[in-house]
């Protein structure tokens, strides 16, 4: 089975590989909005029938992943599908994006620590004329953490490229405490999700 991936995310071609997908990347030309009001003031310029259901911290990614599927550069393989996503963490509805530095990493795994937050992931789906978008939600809980153990764990390296400042699927994985919902989405794409969308628009 092959995909256009509008998304430079190894995590999410190693999620399609998984099911035997083969993703195609392309590039996509899309400034990402970052917060609900900023979302809001776009959705209202576009005025987009798919948008129309979704509000605050939903908005933002569902309007980030339909915008990345509009701005793929498809090229001459209009025929196969097209799937963007964007992902999100949320606490209280505020977005916590990826960390601009380690101390900015400190502040968002110190925030999270003992504490429950979302992971969200807007998911968009064009076929031979047709689209979707969703957000599929995952609750997450991190465990108490020590100052010591954010500490070691930036100095990895692995939080800087993630939103939220980890990785469920790497060493950020001994930071939770346990999830409600789909740990694919956490990793950053949810193929249940994905694939109920493709049975939809007649992809499979």
């Amino acid at each position: 089975m092959n995909i256009l991936l509008a998304s430079s995310s190894p995590r999410r071609k190693e999620l399609l590989l998984q099911i035997h997908w083969e993703p195609r990347i392309v590039k996509s030309h899309f400034n990402e909005v970052k917060t609900p009001e900023e979302a809001e003031k776009r959705k209202s310029e576009i005025n987009h029938p798919l948008l129309s259901s979704f509000a605050g911290p939903d908005l933002v990614c569902a309007l980030n992943a339909l915008g990345k599927a509009e701005g793929a550069d498809r090229g001459e393989k209009e025929e196969l599908p097209l799937l963007a996503a964007d992902t999100i963490v949320t606490v209280d509805g505020k977005i916590l994006g990826k960390p601009k530095d380690r101390d900015d990493a400190f502040r968002m795994l110190r925030f999270l620590s003992g504490r429950d937050h979302f992971v969200k992931t807007g998911t968009a789906l064009f076929y031979r004329g047709r689209s979707l978008v969703t957000v599929t939600t995952t609750e997450v809980r991190f465990r108490s953490l020590t100052d010591r153990e954010i500490e070691d764990y930036i100095a990895t390296g692995e939080p800087m490229d993630k939103a939220g400042a980890y990785g469920i699927q790497g060493l950020g994985t001994l930071l939770v405490e346990g999830i409600r919902g789909s740990y694919d989405n956490v990793v950053g794409l949810p193929l249940t999700a994905v694939y109920e969308m493709m049975k939809t628009l007649g992809a499979l």
